[in-house]
């Protein structure tokens, strides 16, 4: 392309701090002059901020964009291409050809920062019950996540003496996917195919994917143990009437969790990061993305694994609430949901919109008890 001054690209930075979305190759305006150039990250950001936002982004929201840096492994901020560059360093590039992968890395340090500063949601609680059946809850993360945060707040806490142990299972494809999903909003993890991989290679399940192991780091006894694979009937396990529908995050949410919780890492002691990791969950927006699956090569692995499972199960003699049968794979394929790209729409829909920022957590109000 035709070189270009930098005075041009300094009016094609204005531009943008102003709410513009033209792209930079269709840039004709007026030139300025103004300090160093962000990078073609920060600045293809901004443009995709801008067009969701309608053109009305907020001018700090405007410059914290272009002042934030990429976190994690990848290119160092890259100059535009068709401005005069140094003969050392990253190649110039046309900020709309950057991918999404590049931009999620300073978004996800965007939302990291929010979230840090928005601190965790309290913890809702109500009074302990005396008389409340005593259980503790372990198996498929995400529904077991859920569900404690809602009996806690209806007084019913896990634990007491020889509580019974309530092992939740489901297809072990699913609670695979469940088990890294939850992970990305608690700590972080690698990304899912080679988190699956890992496992894989070792021919071993995940802690929280494997039923009986579960039980045995409790060192729960044989009567005091249900594997429940009907959550209709799971209320009455943990002695209530009934339990809210626990909904599993998508891959987009999922991934973008994962991204956030490697940069909140960094800035918060390890101790901190779960509770922070939760709130964002509870305040995430939708997007009807379905949850991840199992790729189609992994198959096989699963379904040896998950016949292993039944076999522990049975020679272990629990009690099984349900049909074990529902341990086996579900067959689940992934669907074609978007990939990054679609990661990325959700973060620039987070990054524009303040409202998970400040709306509460979802979730039964505080003191909230059964009816």
């Amino acid at each position: 392309m035709t070189t270009r001054d930098r005075a041009t690209a300094h009016g094609w930075v204005a531009h943008l701090r102003g709410g513009g979305t033209t792209p930079w190759l269709d840039w004709t305006g007026e030139a300025a002059s103004s300090g160093p150039l962000p990078g073609a990250q920060q600045l293809e950001l901004l443009r995709r901020v801008n067009l969701a936002s309608g053109g009305s982004t907020d001018a700090g929201l405007a410059d914290r964009v272009l002042a934030t840096p990429a976190a994690g492994r990848g290119k160092a901020d890259l100059p535009l291409v068709g401005v005069d560059a140094s003969a050392y360093g990253p190649r110039p590039v046309d900020p709309a050809a950057v991918g999404a992968h590049e931009l999620l890395r300073v978004a996800s340090v965007l939302l990291a920062e929010d979230l840090v500063a928005l601190g965790p949601d309290p913890v809702r609680t109500s009074w302990a019950r005396p008389w409340r059946r005593r259980f503790r809850l372990v198996g498929d993360p995400v529904t077991v996540a859920g569900l404690r945060r809602d009996l806690v707040a209806r007084g019913r806490p896990e634990g007491g003496p020889r509580p019974f142990l309530v092992a939740v299972g489901a297809p072990l494809d699913e609670l695979l996917a469940r088990t890294w999903t939850q992970r990305c909003f608690e700590t972080g993890t690698k990304p899912w195919e080679e988190w699956l991989r890992f496992w894989r290679e070792r021919d071993q399940l995940p802690a929280r994917a494997d039923l009986v192991g579960s039980v045995h780091r409790w060192h729960a006894r044989r009567p005091f143990v249900r594997v429940v694979t009907d959550l209709e009937r799971l209320p009455r396990q943990v002695g209530v009437r009934h339990l809210p529908h626990v909904p599993v995050p998508g891959a987009d949410q999922a991934e973008l969790a994962r991204r956030v919780a490697a940069v909140v890492g960094l800035r918060v002691p390890a101790a901190e990061r779960p509770a922070l990791m939760r709130t964002l969950q509870d305040r995430m927006p939708g997007t009807g993305a379905e949850p991840v699956a199992v790729p189609r090569r992994e198959h096989d692995w699963v379904a040896t694994s998950a016949a292993r499972a039944v076999r522990a199960v049975t020679r272990a003699g629990y009690p099984v609430v349900g049909d074990l049968a529902a341990l086996e794979p579900s067959g689940a394929t992934p669907a074609a949901d978007g990939g990054p790209e679609r990661v990325l729409d959700l973060a620039v829909r987070m990054v524009v919109d303040p409202g998970w920022r400040t709306a509460g957590a979802r979730g039964p109000s505080e003191g909230q008890v059964e009816r």
